[in-house]
Parts: structure tokens; C-alpha cells; sequence
């Protein structure tokens, strides 16, 4: 992977995938931005799209959990995350 700070949309998606394990397609990216839940970027004029490498590893820390050593663990864990206000990552994204 490139050692670039910006990266373009489908060298983003194999970011996530090579550095945190998080599969995003570039579609999956250009959905995200146009209706929200995915890493920050920046455009370059009117079509070109660019994600900053921080912002790629902010948003992977923000939807990948703790290690947990059963699914009883993890969902204990979530509840936890939940009354502190945390959004729940296993329910969809709200649609408009």
C-alpha cells in the first residue's frame, strides 16, 4: 500500500482491507458519502474524491470492537456501549 497521507477511493477501500480487515468496496465508500456513515474525505473539484489516511484509520477504530472470547461476551460489551451512548454497529444506517 502506498505510503501517500491521501488516498484515492478505491485505494481506500484496500486500506481498510490490507491495515484494519474492514471490507468496503469503493461503491460501498461512494454510498457512505453521499448518505452518511462512512470516513471523512475531501473532493478534488467536481468528481475526484480523496481520503486522508487518519481519517481512514478513525473511521475502522470507530466500527471494529474489542477482542471478546465469546459472542456472550461481546454482547455484554455492547450493551455496555449502549447506555454510555455509543451507537449500536449490528443495527442498519437509518435511510432517508
Amino acid at each position: 500500500m502506498s505510503a501517500r497521507n491521501s488516498l484515492s477511493r478505491p485505494e481506500a477501500s484496500q486500506y481498510l482491507w490490507e491495515t484494519h480487515g474492514v471490507k468496503r468496496s469503493p461503491g460501498t465508500l461512494a454510498k457512505q458519502a453521499s448518505q452518511g456513515g462512512g470516513p471523512k474525505y475531501r473532493r478534488v473539484g467536481l468528481r475526484q474524491v480523496i481520503y486522508d489516511v487518519p481519517h481512514l484509520d478513525e473511521y475502522a477504530k470507530s466500527i471494529v470492537t474489542a477482542p471478546a472470547a465469546n459472542s456472550k461476551e461481546h454482547d455484554a460489551r455492547t450493551a455496555t456501549d449502549d447506555k454510555q451512548g455509543a451507537v449500536n454497529r449490528a443495527e442498519p444506517l437509518p435511510t432517508t
